[in-house]
């Protein structure tokens, strides 16, 4: 193993068990608002999207002290880590609620008071590959702290059938794992929030206008340092569709930092801040810049294959490809929950019927053009519905409603 690496990681983990516990101790003596609630992340340096509605509705209501307290670890160098993780330990010790959506190593560093209450707002739907201590590589194996997720007191998951994978994952009592939905798809039953996303896109893509949006999102493999893309040819399957479709790609973050392009070539950060990556691309990659959940409402048929976004997708009862050429390796390496042959779409092995698969695709999604869910939700689609209701039932539009209930019902 690299030596640095190694370094690296002894004193992340001497931070983790014996810094930060000790910091939170000193700070014990302060009394615990119940009002003051921090967000926390250590993937972004900016408000994460899963706590956008959250974080508005207790804004709005007025009687909670909201803190943010976010920064990308993975990019912050060792004594901004330091710096921020301390500042969030100082927090954590007073605060009545701490709201994350991720892994957040200094939550779980030492053993929080019982009067703080930690919401893990988790940033997928449904239950689809194996992740958390039920994968193989979820965890880094060189870890030995406790368990990552040891003092959530809620994680809110999107549907009953949810519950149980996340128990497993997370190693929690299914008292702490709640369906009470995932509070960011409440802008997807939000009329005027799906008017502006296609306002966007069209505005952008004016082109697309009359033709059918297919979009490509694939999941990424190996890890976030050094993310593995699946092959496939889009210049060549936009060729076989012909001009009616336009035929888009939107990369998992993982990738777009290590400057991986639809073909699957890396470039440097050097490389990717001088050469018009994204210009390039969109010429022979269709490499689409907004952010997935608001192309859902401009889609007819969505490529995935292992990501959970297919979850958010299907809630616009929209028809959907699993692209899997490498399903039984993946299959081995990660596993399931559920497998693929469960979920309502077209499944393609080999790149040569991805065309055929999509364009039967996009008859089914002509039919439900241009009615709002909640139309749709009256239509017979029974193999979806029944799908959607086992795995998104609690996605409803009403999820951070029950959230801000479960917070200011619990007794004092």
């Amino acid at each position: 193993m690299n030596v640095r690496f190694q370094v690296k990681q002894t004193i992340k983990q001497a931070v983790q068990n014996i810094v930060l516990p000790v910091c939170y101790r000193a700070n014990r003596g302060r009394v615990v608002d119940p009002k003051l609630v921090v967000f926390a992340d250590a993937h972004r340096n900016s408000r994460p999207a899963a706590m956008e509605l959250l974080y508005r509705r207790l804004k709005e209501r007025g009687d909670f002290r909201v803190v943010e307290h976010y920064l990308d670890y993975g990019s912050a160098g060792a004594a901004a880590v330091a710096k921020h993780s301390m500042r969030f330990m100082q927090l954590y010790a007073s605060a009545g609620f701490v709201v994350i959506c991720d892994n957040f190593l200094p939550v779980a560093s030492c053993d929080k008071r019982e009067e703080t209450k930690v919401i893990q707002l988790w940033h997928a739907c449904g239950c689809y590959k194996k992740f958390g201590y039920d994968a193989k590589d979820d965890i880094p194996p060189d870890y030995h702290g406790a368990n990552v997720y040891r003092n959530a007191d809620l994680v809110t998951v999107s549907g009953e059938a949810a519950v149980r994978a996340f128990t497993s994952a997370m190693r929690l009592p299914e008292s702490c794992v709640r369906p009470l939905g995932v509070s960011r798809t409440d802008l997807y039953f939000r009329e005027k929030w799906i008017e502006r996303c296609r306002k966007r896109f069209y505005e952008q893509y004016p082109d697309a206008c009359s033709k059918k949006v297919v979009l490509w999102a694939p999941t990424f493999r190996g890890n976030a340092g050094m993310p593995e893309l699946v092959a496939l040819d889009l210049e060549k399957l936009q060729c076989e569709l012909g001009e009616d479709y336009m035929v888009l790609a939107r990369l998992h973050p993982h990738m777009k930092k290590v400057g991986m392009t639809v073909d699957g070539w890396r470039r440097s950060e050097a490389e990717v801040s001088t050469s018009g990556q994204v210009e390039s691309d969109r010429k022979h990659g269709y490499i689409v810049e907004i952010s997935t959940e608001e192309l859902y409402p401009v889609v007819d048929v969505l490529i995935a294959d292992y990501s959970s976004l297919i979850y958010e997708y299907l809630l616009f009862r929209k028809p959907l490809v699993l692209y899997v050429p490498d399903l039984e390796d993946y299959r081995a390496r990660r596993g399931f929950y559920m497998e693929p042959e469960e979920i309502p779409a077209r499944i393609v092995m080999k790149e040569q019927a991805l065309a055929a698969a999509v364009r039967e695709a996009a008859e089914d999604a002509a039919g439900w053009a241009g009615k709002h869910m909640a139309d749709r939700k009256t239509e017979p689609r029974t193999d979806q519905e029944h799908f959607l209701e086992a795995y998104m039932g609690a996605c409803d539009g009403k999820a951070t409603d029950r959230i801000v209930e479960w917070m200011t019902t619990l007794p004092t």
